[in-house]
C-alpha cells in the first residue's frame, strides 16, 4: 500500500511541477495602473473611445469550457463602487 501511496503522490506532484501557470495578459492594460483613454467608456460623463482591451491566455485548466471576466471600479462615485464588466 505505501508503494502505491508514493506512486500516486509521485504522478501527482509530476503533473504539477509541468503545468503551465494560467496567463491573462493584455497589452493595453497594466496591474495598478488606470486603463487608456481609448478603454473608457463614453457615456454616463466619460468620454473616451469605448474599445474593449485585447485580451490572450495561456496555461488554460485542463477541461476548461467557459471564463467570468470581471472589472470593478472601487472609485467610482457610487459610494460602493462600479462593476464595469461582467463578461
Amino acid at each position: 500500500m505505501k508503494i502505491k501511496g508514493l506512486a500516486f503522490l509521485f504522478l501527482i506532484s509530476a503533473t504539477l511541477l509541468h503545468a503551465e501557470p494560467f496567463q491573462l495578459k493584455s497589452p493595453e492594460l497594466s496591474s495598478g495602473k488606470l486603463i487608456a483613454n481609448e478603454q473608457v467608456f463614453n457615456g454616463f460623463g466619460c468620454s473616451g473611445g469605448n474599445i474593449s482591451p485585447s485580451l490572450s491566455w495561456t496555461g488554460l485548466p485542463k477541461d476548461t469550457k467557459t471564463f467570468a471576466i470581471t472589472v470593478y471600479d472601487p472609485d467610482a462615485p457610487t459610494g460602493s463602487g462600479w462593476w464595469h464588466w461582467v463578461v
